[in-house]
C-alpha cells in the first residue's frame, strides 16, 4: 500500500494545479461562509401599495414605496418577496408565493415584532461553513480520484489483481491517500480561518475535525463508487459525479438552508447524504442530545460502507471474475 500511496504522491505534485484548487476552494468558501453567517444581513424585498404615503419600516425588510402592484410573475422570479397593498379604509392585504411558515415569517418582520425569526433558517456559523465547503469537497474527491482511473485507463489495475497486493489493498489505499489529501489541508485552512476572523463556530477543534472527517470520507467514496461503476472516458464520470453533487448539495441546503415548502420535495431531501450532515453539524453546534444526532450519522456511515462495499465487489469482479 505505501507503494500506491508514494506514487499517487508523486503524480499529485507533477500536477500541483489539484493542490491549488483544494487551497483556493477551501480558503474561499470558508471565508464566504464566515461573511454570510456574521458580516451579512438577509433582508425581505416588499413591494408596498398605497393611496397615499404612508411610513413602513422593518429591520428585517427592504421596502419599496410603488403606485401600482407589480405583475405576478416578479413575485415568482423572486423580484419581491411580497406585495402588501394598504386599502384606503386602513386594511392590508399581503401577496407572496412563498409558503406558508415563510409568510408567517415575513408578517412577523413586518409587524416588527422583536421575536420575528430570521429570514432564513437560524444556522450556526460553523455549520454554515461546513455547509459551503460540502460540495467543493465532494467535487475534489472525484478529482483526486482521477489517479484511480487512470490506472484503470492505462491497464496497471490489471497487473496489480494478479499481484500480491491484490484489488481490495489496492483501492483502500487509494482511499486513504484521497482522505489524506482533502481532510489534513480543509483542517488546517479552517484552523487559519478561524483564528483570523475570530468567528465563533459553536463547537472546538475535535468535533470540527471530525465532522471534516466524516465529509471526507464520504467524498473519497463516492467517487471510488463513480469511478468503479461508470467507464472514464472523456471523463464522463467526473462529469457525471460533478453535476450530481452540485444539484444535491444546492437542494440539502449546503448554501442557505432552504424551509419547508413542496412535502415531495422536502422528502427527496431528507434522503440526501449532503442533508444528513449537516443535520450531524447542526445538532453538534447546537449542543443537540446524541438522541437526535445518531440517526443522521449512522446512515452517514451506513453510506460510507455501501460506497465502499459495492465499488470493491464490482472492481473485483470486473478484473478477477469472482
Amino acid at each position: 500500500m505505501k507503494v500506491i500511496m508514494k506514487n499517487n504522491f508523486r503524480r499529485l505534485l507533477e500536477q500541483k494545479q489539484i493542490i491549488v484548487l483544494l487551497v483556493l476552494f477551501t480558503a474561499a468558501a470558508s471565508c464566504a461562509a464566515v461573511f454570510v453567517s456574521t458580516g451579512m444581513t438577509q433582508k425581505w424585498d416588499v413591494a408596498v401599495v398605497s393611496p397615499a404615503s404612508a411610513e413602513l419600516a422593518s429591520k428585517q425588510g427592504n421596502i419599496i414605496q410603488m403606485e401600482e402592484a407589480p405583475p405576478r410573475s416578479e413575485l415568482v422570479m423572486g423580484r419581491y418577496d411580497a406585495v402588501l397593498t394598504k386599502n384606503a379604509d386602513g386594511s392590508c392585504s399581503l401577496e407572496t408565493v412563498k409558503s406558508e411558515e415563510i409568510t408567517a415569517k415575513l408578517k412577523a418582520a413586518l409587524e416588527g415584532r422583536e421575536d420575528s425569526p430570521a429570514m432564513f433558517s437560524d444556522r450556526g456559523t460553523g455549520t454554515n461553513v461546513l455547509g459551503f465547503l460540502t460540495m467543493f469537497l465532494l467535487m475534489m474527491g472525484s478529482t483526486c480520484m482521477t489517479f484511480y482511473a487512470d490506472d484503470k485507463t492505462g491497464g496497471q489495475i490489471t497487473r496489480i489483481a494478479a499481484s500480491p497486493l491484490g484489488i481490495s489493498n489496492y483501492l483502500f489505499a487509494h482511499c486513504l491517500f484521497n482522505f489524506l489529501f482533502l481532510f489534513i489541508p480543509t483542517t488546517i485552512i479552517l484552523v487559519v480561518v478561524k483564528w483570523i476572523s475570530w468567528a465563533a463556530f459553536g463547537f472546538g477543534f475535535l468535533p470540527l475535525a471530525g465532522m471534516l472527517a466524516l465529509i471526507c470520507a464520504l467524498s473519497t467514496v463516492f467517487s471510488l463508487f463513480l469511478y468503479s461503476m461508470l467507464p472514464n472516458k472523456d471523463d464522463s464520470a467526473k462529469m457525471i459525479g460533478n453535476t450530481i453533487i452540485i444539484l444535491t448539495s444546492i437542494l440539502a441546503g449546503g448554501f442557505f438552508a432552504f424551509d419547508k415548502g413542496n412535502q415531495a420535495l422536502g422528502v427527496i431531501i431528507q434522503i440526501l447524504p449532503q442533508k444528513a450532515f449537516l443535520n450531524v453539524a447542526d445538532g453538534v453546534e447546537q449542543h443537540m442530545a446524541w438522541q437526535g444526532i445518531v440517526p443522521s450519522l449512522s446512515y452517514l456511515l451506513l453510506l460510507i460502507a455501501v460506497f465502499y462495499t459495492v465499488s470493491v465487489r464490482k472492481t473485483k469482479r470486473t478484473y478477477i471474475g469472482h
